[in-house]
């Protein structure tokens, strides 16, 4: 799980790396990193409908300039473990009239109070960790979005670089968008974390599991376990005609 240049200290245990997270400079990062994911050409001359879904950093503040404070939400996905929620704050949507807030807490078991423990995996394929250790938190994703009254919707993470990040990513390849634009959203995040930037390789060992498994509609089928009429609905809800 990157910290975003809020990772302060690490313990010097090379098996279990506790990396202690600074909240504070975390919680600035409030309703940054926000955008819809609409707008983007798809397969067979489709395009992915505008203002039905959107991703966002952490949204324990929205700014009355936000324009997350004007949108007209059904449903708020929060990614952030316990404990993030804990320390940085419930997101401010969720109060709002008629907002179904379903928190789907992603990592739990590397966040604790004192931080969070780095999985031990292979060098560049963090990302594609933050898709195989949380499977069954992806298929409860997608299977809400797989509900038909559930848009607008807005899902978040902490930074909503990482794990938002790999979300947008399966998301949009569901939809028929074309890679080089999947990995110019994923790479839209360095706007707000320039220090710390994400790079487009980053991606790659998700895609070559999606096509080790025959494309996309496998890959949903096989790794994260959504049903091909449960992928048919997120199509229709979120593809133009």
């Amino acid at each position: 799980m990157k910290t975003t240049g809020a990772a302060v200290e690490e313990t010097e245990n090379p098996e279990k790396p506790r990396v202690i997270v600074d909240f504070d400079v975390l919680r600035t990062y409030a309703a940054q990193n926000f955008r819809d994911l609409g707008g983007h050409p798809a397969a067979n001359r489709r395009r992915v409908r505008a203002g039905r879904i959107f991703r966002s950093s952490h949204l324990a503040e929205v700014p009355p300039e936000s324009p997350i404070s004007r949108l007209k939400l059904r449903t708020l996905v929060t990614l952030q473990s316990r404990a993030e929620v804990k320390h940085l704050g419930a997101p401010e949507p969720a109060s709002r009239h008629g907002v179904r807030w379903e928190h789907i807490p992603m990592g739990d078991e590397w966040f604790s109070d004192q931080g969070y423990t780095e999985i031990a995996g292979q060098t560049g394929r963090d990302h594609l960790a933050l898709v195989m250790h949380f499977r069954r938190d992806w298929r409860r994703f997608f299977k809400l979005l797989a509900e038909r009254d559930v848009y607008p919707l807005l899902f978040h993470c902490s930074a909503g670089r990482d794990r938002t990040g790999v979300g947008a990513a399966m998301l949009l390849a569901m939809l028929g968008v074309d890679r080089n634009r999947i990995v110019a959203d994923f790479l839209e995040s360095n706007l707000v974390y320039a220090k710390v930037p994400l790079t487009a390789g980053q991606l790659d060992p998700l895609f070559e599991l999606i096509d080790e498994n025959g494309g996309i509609e496998g890959f949903m089928r096989e790794v994260i376990g959504l049903a091909p009429g449960e992928l048919a609905i997120i199509q229709e809800a979120l593809l133009e005609d």
